[in-house]
């Protein structure tokens, strides 16, 4: 006995296992896939920066050029000076009689605070000596008296990104023994 097959069936199984090669020809050739997330957390720091400058009187008489200027770190050299002699560079203020028996040298310079990501209006200036002066030796900011043991305000509200001029003085009383006088300055601005 012979059996006759369909020949749709035949068809059918031809298209059938044509698709399923073909399904997993498609599956295989599909890229493998991953997920992942990145969080990230973030605060905006407000800042304020201050830096010295040379005043734009630099090299006349009160206004002496800062080594270093348009940063935050500077020096400034105010020569050698005596009561009777007077001192040594002619960018530095000299004044002999500022009190009983005392004489002052002084050079002006200029500060500029800038702020970032504040609201702060203004801002308040305050200065520091290192040391403890000796004997007989007054370091100044604007006839403001300097002092190693506390910040000594001296301005309550200065505009950001204007330049503000400061006088650095130094009074010394007659007689002072011969001696090198160094010091440290420590400027704040703090934001109002």
């Amino acid at each position: 006995m012979k059996m006759k097959m369909n020949p749709r069936i035949g068809v059918w199984r031809i298209l059938l296992v044509a698709g399923s090669c073909l399904w997993s020809v498609a599956a295989s050739g599909q890229g493998q896939t991953g997920i992942a997330q990145l969080t990230i957390t973030m605060t905006v720091q407000s800042s304020i920066s201050l830096v010295f400058q040379n005043n734009p009187a630099v090299g006349t008489n009160g206004f002496c050029p800062l080594t270093n200027s348009g940063t935050n770190n500077v020096g400034l050299d105010l020569g050698s000076a005596s009561f009777t002699g007077g001192d040594s560079l002619a960018c530095v203020g000299f004044i002999k009689n500022v009190g009983a028996g005392f004489y002052q040298v002084s050079s002006a310079f200029d500060l500029v605070v800038t702020k970032a990501n504040s609201s702060s209006p203004n801002y308040r200036l305050a200065a520091q000596i290192s040391t403890v002066p000796p004997a007989n030796v007054t370091w100044l900011i604007n006839n403001i008296v300097l002092t190693n043991s506390a910040f000594t305000q001296l301005d309550a509200a200065d505009n950001y990104a204007t330049p503000i001029t400061k006088t650095l003085q130094v009074q010394v009383k007659n007689p002072a023994p011969a001696q090198v006088l160094q010091e440290t300055i420590t400027f704040l601005a703090t934001a109002n």
